[in-house]
């Protein structure tokens, strides 16, 4: 780091270097103990975004790490405001996406007194972070903050942290931060690794790949496109993976799989002789879920290690920068015959739409799928949309096809409620020009519904739909399952067009398929924030964790 004579604010030097990192916006809520950043960041290039709480803040830099690749950061306040943060951070450091936060502290004299909002910040951020550090000197700032970003950006990508005490933020530095300090990029997997993976894949009858978080990256994604058109094997998405086959490959496309087991996708991999795993983590779909048996010869592409389970130990890995590496493999390849397996994959998921689109709505609401199938007739290609945690989650997961990356947005990792909207919230600041719907339960909906007012206060335009059955229902059928009966999870209606006018939205509560139509077209027309509050039946939800019978995978 660079010093100088001149004694500046700790505060100020952090700020400057955030700009050094290449920050646009911050996202948190002031406090006591982190005003001196917030004073700085009136002197710089920096939007401030202040929030309803500091979870949401979390979750919308989670949202622009995950967009952009570049690591969203949250500023916020000691105490509780530093452990508000906990269900963001862990969210954004296990499903993998860079944000870097920003932590005021009571003064070092007050560190292990019992006074107010003190805490040990720093034990509690590590258990949810990837990298966190204590700065308890105003010189170590600037290299803490470059850490931070380092290791937010360093594969596998999450959350780091940075706790300063606001003594340490008011005293004066000389060291400044030089310039962008992001991790180095690495090159492909050894040429050796690269061949053999092309003699194993060569060799294979049945080989299929199976594209994960690691790979949906712009680049990532574009090799494993050029892969799958040179050679023409079927490829099956992890839920955040979702966009990796674009609609001209269309046909090689056997399914999303991520929760249980019973897709066409799931079929299709248990078959294979050769699987080739692209950025998968195991975080995504327990590979004890999957790789049954482990009766098939496993490739593991990707940028980090496989963590090594009993159900997960690949045959070959080849670590290196995913693009490249995809790259360099696919001159090797040839076209492979057309898979049997791929043909009653596709006809299984044209099935599973066919029997949705039939099917008749309940007595106490709209058929789930149906209306997942609505909007995806409804909604546009370039259509951003978040996806909150619940029952929803699976229907979209099955239902809603995207062709391009980083599009249609799951928590798979921690299956975190409230994300949908805040996530909404990221996408509209950083595709204002399409449109952008998040969509919930009833549930997940009220964790993050006070953000209503900050998006209203930065002029968002974006859609959220709420599918109402007032309970928490994906908790309630998987206890039918285990139990046969259902407890804790019965909620009460709300008043959602009124809620939505309050923070200066629209609200529909449409009752009728017809209805819910016309309430989305109004919508996607209409300029500003709209709730769309449809009711659904998920009475027939103990099907979806159904599991296929053992000969389907055989």
């Amino acid at each position: 780091m660079n010093a100088d004579n001149r004694g500046t604010r700790a505060a100020d030097r952090l700020v400057e270097a955030l700009e050094k990192q290449g920050v646009e916006r911050i996202f948190g809520v002031p406090g006591a103990k982190i005003d001196a950043v917030y004073d700085a960041l009136l002197d710089s290039g920096i939007v401030t975004v202040v929030c309803r709480h500091e979870q949401n803040a979390a979750f919308i830099a989670g949202a622009h790490g995950r967009l952009t690749g570049n690591p969203g950061v949250v500023v916020v306040t000691s105490g509780p405001g530093t452990a508000n943060l906990a269900t963001g951070l862990l969210t954004a450091n296990t499903e993998q996406d860079p944000m870097v936060a920003i932590c005021g502290t009571v003064p070092r004299t007050d560190r292990l007194k019992r006074t107010h909002q003190t805490m040990d910040a720093a034990a509690l951020l590590a258990t949810v972070t990837k990298y966190t550090a204590e700065v308890s000197d105003p010189d170590d700032v600037v290299e803490a903050v470059a850490n931070a970003f380092r290791a937010a950006t360093t594969e596998p990508k999450g959350a780091a942290a940075v706790a300063v005490p606001i003594d340490v933020l008011s005293a004066v530095t000389g060291h400044r931060l030089a310039r962008r300090t992001w991790a180095p990029e690495a090159g492909p997997a050894p040429a050796w690794a690269v061949q053999q993976a092309a003699e194993m894949i060569r060799g294979a009858a049945r080989p299929v790949l199976l594209v994960g978080l690691r790979a949906s990256d712009p680049g990532s994604v574009a090799a494993v496109r050029e892969l799958i058109r040179v050679t023409g094997i079927p490829v099956v998405e992890t839920f955040q993976a979702a966009g990796t086959v674009p609609a001209e490959l269309e046909d090689q496309y056997a399914g999303r799989v991520g929760l249980f087991r019973n897709q066409p996708g799931d079929i299709l991999v248990s078959r294979s002789d050769v699987l080739v795993t692209v950025g998968y983590d195991a975080v995504e779909y327990d590979p004890r879920l999957w790789n049954l048996g482990g009766g098939r010869t496993v490739v593991h592409i990707d940028s980090v290690g496989a963590y090594l389970d009993n159900d997960y130990q690949p045959d070959l890995e080849l670590r290196g920068h995913v693009a490249s590496t995809v790259a360099a493999l696919t001159p090797l390849l040839k076209k492979v015959p057309p898979s049997p397996g791929l043909a009653e994959a596709r006809r299984g998921l044209a099935a599973i739409d066919d029997a949705a689109r039939d099917a008749s709505h309940g007595t106490r609401g709209l058929n789930p799928a149906r209306v997942v199938l609505l909007l995806r007739d409804l909604l546009p290609e370039e259509t951003t949309v978040a996806c909150d945690i619940g029952s929803v989650y699976i229907y979209m997961a099955r239902h809603f096809r995207v062709h391009e990356p980083r599009r249609l947005l799951f928590s798979n990792g921690q299956q975190t409620l409230g994300v949908a909207l805040p996530w909404a919230m990221s996408a509209k600041l950083l595709r204002p020009g399409t449109p952008v719907v998040s969509i919930s339960g009833d549930g997940g909906f009220l964790f993050s519904a006070q953000e209503l007012e900050t998006a209203d206060r930065l002029g968002l335009d974006f859609t959220h739909i709420i599918l109402r059955d007032n309970t928490y229902d994906m908790v309630g059928f998987q206890e039918m399952l285990k139990y046969g009966r259902k407890s804790g999870v019965q909620l009460g209606d709300y008043g959602v067009p009124e809620l939505a006018a309050a923070f200066g939205a629209q609200g529909f509560r449409p009752g009728t398929e017809e209805e819910f139509v016309e309430a989305v077209r109004k919508a996607l027309a209409t300029d500003g924030r709209s709730i769309i509050d449809v009711p659904v039946d998920y009475s027939h939800n103990t099907d979806l964790g159904e599991v296929l019978s053992p000969d389907a995978f055989e």
